[in-house]
């Protein structure tokens, strides 16, 4: 995880030529949909377009993409909200 919570409404994402796909099976072309697992919080997954935001604020807390190695192994790891 390289990034933390920031903005509720922070839009950022990497470019596109960011990530390697060269060892992807379907390599994505900007603005495909893609579905990232959600470890804690209240989502199971998220729907997304590509290249995914870096952050997602749900209530409660904020998702942080983890987008090391392989896509399918891409989550976002829920961040809770201090109190």
């Amino acid at each position: 995880m390289r990034h933390s919570p920031s903005s509720a409404v922070s839009p950022e994402r990497h470019s596109p030529d960011f990530y390697d796909q060269r060892d992807e099976f379907v390599p994505l072309r900007p603005g495909d949909r893609m579905l990232i697992a959600c470890e804690g919080g209240p989502s199971i997954s998220r729907l997304e377009t590509y290249p995914p935001r870096l952050e997602v604020t749900e209530r409660g807390g904020t998702y942080v993409l983890a987008d090391e190695g392989p896509r399918e192994g891409w989550r976002y790891q829920f961040v809770p909200d201090r109190r």
